[in-house]
Order: C-alpha cells, then sequence, then structure tokens
C-alpha cells in the first residue's frame, strides 16, 4: 500500500541562511553594517537633486545646501569602513544562494491539502504588484519618497488581503456562465494564496514585509539576486527587487539572473525566480503547482532586449519544472506572473507583444495582438498625478478608473505611436498568466481577474489579482 506524503511536507533544500555556513552568513552581516554609514548618505544625496523633490525657490536652496553639506561630510567618514566592507561583501557572494527563504513559524498551519476527488475543486488566488520600494534617494525619481513607511502601509493593506474567503474552504465560487470577468476594486482579494512583489529593492523594507506576510501567510522567497561581479563583467548592487510570499508549503525555489541589461537596470540583478508549492494529495501523490515571478528590463524602447529575456525565462521555467517534478506528482497549475514592462497597445511593443509566450502561456486579458478584453485595464499610473487627493485614495481612485475621464487622467498615456482603445484602457505592464498540463488529471480555468487600487498613494502601480479554479474534469 503506497505511503500518504507528509503535510505540510519538509521545505527540502530550502534552507533559511543563504550561505552554507554560519560564519559566512555572520561576516556577511558584518560587511552590511560597515557599508551602511556610506550607503545611507549616498541614498540621501540622491534624493535631494530628484526632480520632483525641487521646489524652485530660494528657501529650498538654502536648506538643500546645508542638508547636502551635511550628508557629503557623513558619506567621507564612512568611506573607511565602506571600503573595507565592500571588498567583504563582494567576496562573500561567491557562497552566496541567490536569495533568502523564510520559513513560517512554528505555530504555522496551512490549508488543509486539497484531496479530490473527495473535493472536487479548488480555487486559488494569486496577486501581483509592483511597489517601487526601492532605496528613498532613487524612489524619489519616480515621485515615491519615503520608502521605509510605504513599506509599513503596504503591509497592513495585505494583511486585509489575507483573511479567509467568504466562500468556503475551497474559496470558489458557484460556478457562473460565461468568459471570465475583470474587475475593478478598492480593496486587495480576500484569501489571497500566493503573492509576488516587484520593486523590493531595498533590503529594509523586504524584512518589514516579510515580518508581516510570514507569521500570517507562510514561506517568503525575498532579498533574491545574484550580486557582485557577474560573468560578463558586470557588477550588480541591486538584486532583482521580487518577493513571493505562499499560502502553501513551498517545496523547491531557484533563480536565475538575465545575462544583459543597460542603463537604469544595468546595476540590478533581474531575472526569473521559480519556486514549487504543494497543494494536496492525489491517489497518495502529491498535487503541486508552479510560480514563476519576473521583472523585465525597464527602458521602453529595448523591446529586443525584452524578448531574449522572455525568450530565456520561457527555457528556464520548462527546465525548472522538469528539474522538479517527480513522474507519479499530478500539477494543477503553472503561473508566470510580475511586470513585463511592455504593453498591449503601442506599436513600439510589437516584437514583445507577438512572442511566443502567449502561446505557452495564456492572458486572459488578452484576445490578441493590441487587442485587449474589454473589461481589462491599464496598470501604470500617471507620475505626475500620484499625489492628488483622488490618486491617493483607493476608493475615490476606483471610482476614477471606471469612467474613461478618470483614466486619462490618472493612467499614464501609450509610448511613442500608441494605439488608443476607445473607451482609452491605459497600459497594462503587469501580468498573470498560466497554462495547465494538457496530459494531467487537473484542468485550470479562469474564475476572475481584479485590478486593485489598494496600494493608491503608495506605489505608481494598480495590483493585479487572478483566481484559478483548478478541477478534475469528470
Amino acid at each position: 500500500m503506497q505511503s500518504q506524503p507528509d503535510w505540510p511536507p519538509e521545505p527540502g533544500t530550502l534552507r533559511p541562511s543563504p550561505f552554507p555556513h554560519p560564519v559566512l552568513h555572520a561576516l556577511h552581516g558584518l560587511a552590511r553594517v560597515l557599508l551602511f554609514p556610506a550607503y545611507w548618505a549616498l541614498d540621501q544625496l540622491l534624493g535631494c537633486w530628484a526632480p520632483m523633490a525641487r521646489p524652485r525657490c530660494q528657501t529650498w536652496l538654502s536648506a538643500a545646501a546645508g542638508a547636502g553639506a551635511a550628508l557629503l561630510l557623513l558619506l567621507l567618514v564612512g568611506l573607511p569602513l565602506a571600503l573595507p566592507g565592500l571588498l567583504l561583501w563582494l567576496l562573500l557572494q561567491a557562497w552566496r544562494r541567490p536569495f533568502c527563504y523564510q520559513p513560517p513559524p512554528q505555530c504555522w498551519a496551512p490549508p488543509t491539502p486539497w484531496r479530490p476527488p473527495a473535493e472536487p475543486t479548488r480555487c486559488f488566488s494569486f496577486l501581483s504588484a509592483n511597489l517601487c520600494l526601492l532605496p528613498d534617494g532613487l524612489a524619489r525619481f519616480s515621485n515615491l519618497p519615503h520608502s521605509q513607511r510605504r513599506a509599513e502601509a503596504v503591509g497592513a493593506v495585505l494583511l486585509t488581503g489575507l483573511r479567509p474567503s467568504r466562500y468556503g474552504a475551497t474559496g470558489c465560487r458557484p460556478p457562473g456562465p460565461g468568459a471570465p470577468c475583470g474587475v475593478l476594486i478598492a480593496t486587495v482579494p480576500a484569501g489571497l494564496d500566493f503573492v509576488c512583489l516587484q520593486e523590493v529593492f531595498d533590503l529594509r523594507t523586504a524584512r518589514r514585509l516579510v515580518s508581516c506576510l510570514a507569521p500570517n501567510m507562510g514561506p517568503v522567497l525575498y532579498d533574491v539576486g545574484t550580486f557582485g561581479l557577474q560573468p560578463g563583467p558586470h557588477l550588480k548592487l541591486l538584486g532583482s527587487g521580487l518577493l513571493l510570499a505562499s499560502r502553501y508549503p513551498l517545496l523547491r525555489a531557484a533563480f536565475r539572473s538575465f545575462p544583459h541589461a543597460r542603463r537604469e537596470d544595468a546595476l540590478a540583478s533581474k531575472g526569473l525566480l521559480s519556486a514549487q508549492a504543494q497543494l494536496g494529495i492525489l491517489d497518495g501523490r502529491r498535487i503541486v503547482g508552479f510560480l514563476h515571478c519576473t521583472h523585465l528590463h525597464a527602458p521602453s524602447e529595448d523591446g529586443p532586449l525584452r524578448c531574449k529575456q522572455l525568450t530565456l525565462l520561457l527555457d528556464w521555467a520548462e527546465q525548472f519544472e522538469a528539474e522538479s517534478r517527480q513522474s507519479d506528482e499530478a500539477v494543477a497549475f503553472s503561473v508566470l506572473l510580475g511586470d513585463l514592462n511592455f504593453d498591449n497597445c503601442s506599436l513600439d511593443h510589437a516584437q514583445e507583444q507577438e512572442h511566443q509566450l502567449f502561446s505557452r502561456f495564456r492572458d486572459p486579458c488578452r484576445l490578441g495582438t493590441r487587442r485587449e478584453q474589454p473589461w481589462a485595464l491599464g496598470t501604470i499610473l500617471s507620475t505626475s498625478t500620484l499625489h492628488h487627493s483622488v490618486a491617493c485614495s483607493p476608493e475615490m481612485l476606483r471610482r476614477a478608473l471606471e469612467q474613461e475621464e478618470g483614466r486619462h487622467r490618472y493612467l499614464a498615456g501609450p509610448a511613442r505611436g500608441g494605439h488608443q482603445a476607445k473607451p482609452w484602457q491605459g497600459r497594462r505592464l503587469d501580468y498573470i498568466t498560466y497554462r495547465g498540463m494538457p496530459t494531467g488529471p487537473l484542468s485550470p480555468e479562469v474564475e476572475q481577474v481584479t485590478f486593485s487600487t489598494a496600494f493608491a498613494g503608495l506605489t505608481d502601480h494598480l495590483a493585479v489579482g487572478l483566481r484559478l479554479r483548478v478541477s478534475m474534469p469528470p
């Protein structure tokens, strides 16, 4: 008789420290301490010269000159500590695994395992959001200062999405007729199972989010990226900015860094974070799901580079799934989500819009090349109106975006040569795509897509949610 898999399962190769030995972990902490004074002073100096932070008046110039002189002095004082700290930090990257794993607390209780056919259907809820949690000085260039405060507020908002779904243990609505629909909401969807965040570049903000998510949700992968000197050679001082939290146990994870980057992305280690989660048990076999989180190259005109990254991540996703999946496992879904930095309306993005990604994964918001579902919505906000009272209120922004006039005012306009749909929907840069296993016993289908203004005033993107209904065909 076949033995039943453990629940919750052991996390396998996942260990909390990204280093193989405690001494290396301690030395890495020491290197960060040595670097911090100079890093903080340089970050604040950059923030002083952000275009959004410079009112043109004599009073501001005098205050800025005084603050700049003090920060420059602190930077000079911190350099003797920063230089050996930087050398130690660079050396230690050779032994560092490209992510940190925060296990859930001892008292953590994962969802009850899904056991079809006794429970024929279960729904899973995904959320993707770009939070622009860069070091504070860099974030000011996007008109989004106070990264630490924003991280605290983001954590509080996410907690509201971790409450149980009102549809019971499976979280599924009663089946309805017709195609899936999209809705615009002012809150985070209830009953979240998987959360993928982008642009959590600042480690202090990442730790604030982890301290909120791990006790209330489950395991978290953060501080993701390959740092230091990389083949090329390239110097990577920022990570990928990716953070993944799961309500279900994680079995395995891997990160692969894109080999090429340019301009403002040159110092960041963007790539693909892949994870395997166990969802339940079917006839003594594990039911698993795969998640692939990414954030593509940002400069709008670099379409060919984004296409190379899309091709790479498709290959990496296939490789990870093949290496992780055991022959007797049942796969419920494979989900690819994140900020892809191209839309489905701009002529400048024609190459990306026709990429094979959309033949391998299903995008529920897309009807075809430069054709969107009538309910689809742009996810990038206009930087110039981020601090208007309407744009800072989730409910007021939701009401505004329900009207075409509000979408024109608060959503970013099309890139050069863009096609303005009528009614205007905005530029959708944030995607959640999915696929099933054609020969497997489980079949996923979309129940609902959500566009959320819950992070209004905290970031320059709308959050995107997806509910997948997974069932055993009769």
